[in-house]
């Protein structure tokens, strides 16, 4: 696969304002039409210049999809569009069509072309490029690239619907030119509440259709196309090739299925992100510039291919993290990012303690006594002063704190295993997503003393009943109140005097925490174990109540889809892992599929519907009619919900960042 291929064709999927992967299933699935081969048609002029040449090598991000026809035909034989093709979900289908077709932007990016109109004209690739810009009101910019060979017509019949568009909401549009090609600019009207979009570019001809929201971008492409731009590109960027090397590596053996594939720069897209979405933290810590500092800026780039409709799996994702070794560079991660380096470790069996009714599971192996030092830098950096050792030394010496010293009694202590556990009760509220954590340690007489000091200082925390006896269980449930010690610290900051209206809430209200030992653990002066904590502590009793029970039968890892998901892991290359995860789809999506029929998704407390409020409803987009209402039950569409598995593996250079689901 050469870099022109890699990186030519993509649609860009964020301008479906969607919060969840069913939605955006459903958008694809009703803009799909065509058919075609897989490569970029060649009917025409062989001097073709794909896409990926005419992007800058500044780009934050592109999403490529490098053939339109191939992924159209691909789709149609995935589980996920049988989906959104069940007569039952017709109504929400409709709806969600209508949406579509009346609205072109979203996180303050607008190009004038409807994703619908962009896969019924390209008859080869589409690459969607996310670009930093200099300008301080609004510095980045989108790009589109749609190859349009031997569809021209359809092409005028989009644009001449954009023009239309565009002067009915009354934009003003003025014709330059580049040589020959006509260059449309429409100066637009801002829209109130959302990040102002002074212009809405397109230029096309019988090979490509070129769109952006700057008319110096376009200029800017059309120059490449002529020769005549000899800015760098994306497709020699020493980060793009060093991910595409390491996914072609991992695609080798794989057969040749239609996708999409991506890349990006995490620190720029990050800010493009930030930028876009409003998010303002006014006086408080600027975190990508803290990240950068510290040293974050190690993990370059990152990218990867989404093969879709195979015989395995509906989406099988390649991708790769690229942090390589910085020439002259002692070490290959510096100041606080040498804590996100993963461990491998051999492929091993689910505990039995994980019940048969969790909805996914996760392991992550981290050495975590030496990660916990590396933020020492990071945290010092964020509060402007050597503070974090003098933190350690008042929870250690304060004679009304806890009195623990976790450099010499916690620390040490913790093993390199994290386990996390999610489900969700029914019927569906907005707390009905549970999460549990548990984290392999080896000496659980220390951090059993640890917890149970801090516990006793506490004031919102309580024991509370356990199925296991001298297991104590701390239930920590806060109230509207703050305790004096909050409120003194606030004072002592200078933060107590004046109230945040819009200051969020505490992120758990209610949660529990424990100290056991393993199963099986042989008694000893220091007995391996877990420190386990839960948003939920009906979750965390229901564990303790499995750990009392070894035997029991209806574990997690006994499931036969879970079985097949880890089986495929293992051929995939993850006999050895920093990382996995395994997902019962149908289970791990039924309570958001509720909330969101309720219309009370966004109001969960969901990571998702988080992002959700942020991006949407502060731009005061809080009333727009997703047709919730006309979903069906979730007992129709549940068999169309498959299995899903992941793993990541640390590798010289990175990471590798592999999944899949499953047909």
């Amino acid at each position: 696969m050469t870099a022109h291929k890699f990186a030519s064709n993509r649609v860009n999927r964020t301008l479906w304002p969607r919060p969840i992967c069913l939605l955006v299933a459903i958008f694809v699935s009703a803009a799909i039409g065509a058919s075609g081969p897989l490569s970029p048609k060649s009917a025409t002029a062989d001097d073709y210049k794909p896409a990926i040449t005419l992007v800058p090598d500044t780009a934050a991000g592109i999403v490529r999809i490098p053939s339109v026809p191939a992924l159209c035909d691909a789709w149609k034989q995935t589980t996920l569009s049988a989906l959104v093709n069940d007569p039952a979900m017709k109504p929400f289908v409709d709806a969600q069509k209508k949406l579509s077709e009346e609205r072109t932007s979203t996180l303050g990016f607008n190009i004038g072309v409807r994703p619908k109109e962009v896969l019924e004209m390209a008859s080869g690739e589409v690459v969607v490029a996310w670009l930093p810009f200099d300008d301080k009101r609004r510095p980045f910019a989108l790009a589109l690239i749609a190859d349009i060979r031997g569809n021209r017509a359809r092409a005028d019949e989009v644009v001449t619907k954009i023009d239309a568009d565009m002067k009915a909401n009354g934009a003003k549009l003025d014709t330059t030119s580049f040589g020959s090609e006509s260059i449309r600019v429409y100066t637009l009207k801002p829209v109130p509440g959302q990040i102002k979009i002074d212009q809405v570019v397109l230029t096309y001809n019988d090979t490509r259709l070129i769109a952006a929201d700057r008319d110096s971008v376009v200029t800017s492409m059309l120059e490449s196309v002529a020769g005549t731009n000899k800015v760098a590109k994306l497709d020699v960027a020493e980060d793009f090739l060093g991910v595409q090397k390491q996914v072609e590596s991992q695609i080798a053996d794989q057969p040749s299925v239609a996708g999409v594939q991506w890349f990006a720069r995490p620190l720029a897209m990050g800010r493009i992100v930030k930028d876009a979405a409003k998010i303002d933290r006014g006086s408080q810590v600027e975190i990508l510039n803290l990240l950068q500092r510290q040293g974050f800026d190690s993990v370059r780039a990152a990218g990867g291919q989404v093969s879709v409709g195979g015989a395995e799996f509906d989406l099988l994702h390649k991708g790769f993290i690229w942090a390589p070794t910085t020439a002259g560079q002692a070490e290959r991660f510096r100041l606080a990012a040498r804590v996100i380096q993963p461990i491998n470790l051999p492929a091993e069996s689910i505990p039995t303690w994980v019940g048969g009714k969790i909805a996914s599971f996760s392991q992550l192996n981290w050495n975590m006594t030496d990660a916990f030092w590396h933020i020492e830098s990071l945290v010092d950096d964020a509060f402007g002063e050597v503070i974090f050792r003098d933190i350690l030394e008042g929870i250690r010496d304060d004679e009304d704190g806890p009195r623990i010293d976790i450099a010499k009694d916690v620390i040490p202590n913790l093993g390199k295993r994290i386990y996390i556990l999610t489900d969700n009760v029914m019927p569906a509220d907005q707390r009905s997503e549970r999460v549990l954590v548990a984290i392999e340690i080896t000496d659980t007489a220390a951090l059993r003393k640890a917890v149970r000091r801090t516990m006793e200082v506490e004031s919102d925390a309580s024991l509370i009943p356990g199925p296991i006896p001298g297991v104590d269980v701390y239930r920590v449930l806060r109230t509207n109140e703050p305790n004096d010690f909050e409120a003194e610290l606030f004072d002592d900051l200078g933060l107590g005097d004046d109230e945040d209206p819009d200051r969020q809430p505490p992120l758990l209200n209610q949660w529990a925490i424990t100290v056991i030992e393993a199963p099986g653990a042989v008694k000893a002066a220091k007995q391996a174990g877990y420190l386990i904590f839960s948003s939920h502590p009906e979750l965390l009793l229901e564990t303790l109540g499995r750990f009392a029970k070894p035997g029991n039968a209806d574990a997690f890892g006994d499931d036969a889809e879970v079985k097949n998901v880890l089986n495929k892991l293992e051929k995939l290359g993850a006999k050895e892992r920093a990382y996995v995860r395994v997902a019962k789809t149908n289970l791990t999506f039924r309570a958001k599929y509720g909330l969101m029929q309720e219309g009370k998704l966004r109001d969960s407390d969901s990571l998702m519907a988080t992002l959700f409020r942020r991006i949407f409803i502060s731009k005061g987009e809080d009333d727009i009619d997703l047709s919730n209402d006309k979903l069906p039950a979730f007992e129709t569409i549940e068999k169309y919900l498959r299995p899903a598995g992941g793993y990541s593996k640390a590798t010289e250079t990175g990471w590798t960042l592999d999944g899949f689901l499953l047909k």
